[in-house]
């Protein structure tokens, strides 16, 4: 074995795949996702149209994005990783330039469409499909890393992407976002590679012990026993009320203008939550080393009192609506790092990939459904008690399912696949 292969510590390449990944998703899916609802007031003014039916091309977006992750998965195994991100960036830094041009609210819907399609490659499964390859320690560590840079990236445009709606118009904060897209995203891209092996090295903290027997001692319940039980059915619903509560941070901005504040304060306020995600990624990672019950209960109890600060506070003093906002991100966090650990927890880890991409479909599924339906009961109300209370009782729903999950998981039986073929 050369040297090159079996170096797993000091600088190694992996270390190159994560920061890829960072910034590719602190700018193709931060733009996307987390920087978008600036845009949300301004465009649908001047398209003459409802917030709910300019924000229909994030439901599509959703939708071709959960369409494409049945594929999506086997892409990445089959086919090159660096060629596959670099298409998706091109075509997603498209879609931004043709919303840069749009008269119509229908181009954002195709925008949305091509948005879709790479956002299934990029937001979720690029930093759980090439961490693990590369790191074989502290991958769980690197995968929040990564994902916290949706937060990043969003901090540092929304701010900027307000002031440039504010003195050049919405066209021009489009235009800026392909460009950046373009710019960071293509040289993240054709730094990936897809395994290890490709470059004559093991994974970052490979020890040389074989795979294959580490997977016979994983204990689990099968992905075809749990879709049988009650209790994977809780799980959807635990999934789909905390994602369809997370899609209220598109309309932050435009909450904030309600209140008769300037467009840059609600571009701020969305910062602020971009920031309680980031941080919540951390804080909550590091609870659920510990205990993912204590950092479900804290994820989502968090949430809860961000929305009712919003709510009661953020009228107040502006300083309430940033503390809010930053509270109510872990909703967020709860989405990309609490979620899997509860399903990992209750479920085991012999048929975890399998498992979790089932909830994946939900989370992603609810956001099709959430994003534009918050829009449609501000625009049927013209009063958001009716999405704060909602969005309250939901989260407390989630949360009751997420520990019934956590419990009811424990009873079923966790085995082996030796285990199991055993008792075949």
């Amino acid at each position: 074995m050369s040297t090159d292969t079996a170096k797993t510590g000091g600088f190694h390449y992996a270390f190159v795949i994560a920061v890829a990944c960072c910034g590719i998703l602190g700018t193709v899916a931060a733009l996307t996702f987390n920087a978008a609802g600036v845009f949300y007031g301004p465009v649908s003014k001047a398209l003459g149209v409802g917030k709910g039916t300019f924000a229909l091309y994030m439901s599509i977006l959703l939708l071709v994005c959960t369409i494409t992750l049945t594929f999506a998965g086997s892409w990445y195994a089959k086919y090159s990783a660096r060629k596959i991100l670099l298409a998706c960036v091109i075509i997603n830094a498209a879609a931004f330039f043709l919303m840069s041009q749009s008269t119509a609210v229908w181009m954002f819907y195709i925008a949305g469409a091509m948005m879709g399609f790479c956002q299934a490659f990029v937001l979720y499964l690029l930093a759980p499909t090439m961490i693990p390859r590369w790191f074989k320690a502290k991958a769980g560590f690197f995968i929040g890393i990564a994902s916290a840079f949706t937060g990043v990236g969003a901090i540092i445009f929304n701010p900027i992407a307000g002031q440039i709606i504010t003195n050049s118009g919405w066209q021009q904060g489009y235009m800026v976002y392909a460009i950046v897209t373009l710019v960071i995203g293509v040289p993240c891209a054709l730094l990936i590679r897809n395994h290890p092996s490709d470059m004559g090295l093991k994974p970052y903290g490979d020890t040389g012990e074989t795979q294959t027997a580490v997977n016979l001692n994983l204990t689990g319940v099968s992905r075809s026993f749990v879709i049988k039980t009650v209790v994977f059915y809780i799980a959807l619903l635990f999934a789909f009320c905390n994602a369809f509560v997370t899609n209220i941070n598109f309309y932050i901005p435009v909450y904030s203008t309600s209140l008769g504040l300037a467009l840059t304060v609600g571009a701020t306020a969305a910062s602020a939550s971009m920031f309680g995600n980031m941080i919540g990624k951390f804080f909550l990672g590091a609870v659920a080393d510990k205990s993912v019950k204590t950092a479900l209960t804290l994820g989502q109890g968090g949430c809860i009192l961000g929305i009712l600060a919003l709510y009661f506070l953020g009228p107040v003093n502006p300083l309430f609506l940033m503390g809010g906002a930053f509270l109510y991100a872990f909703a967020n966090s709860v989405n990309s790092v609490v979620i899997p650990l509860v399903i990992k927890e209750a479920f085991g880890a012999r048929e975890y990939g399998q498992i979790i991409s089932n909830i994946s479909m939900a989370l992603s599924f609810s956001s099709t459904i959430g994003s534009s339906a918050w829009g449609f009961i501000v625009d049927a109300t013209n009063n958001y008690a009716y999405v704060f209370i909602t969005s309250v009782a939901l989260m407390a729903v989630s949360l009751a399912c997420g520990l019934a999950v956590l419990k009811r998981g424990k009873s079923l039986p966790h085995l082996t696949a030796e285990q199991a073929a055993a008792q075949k």
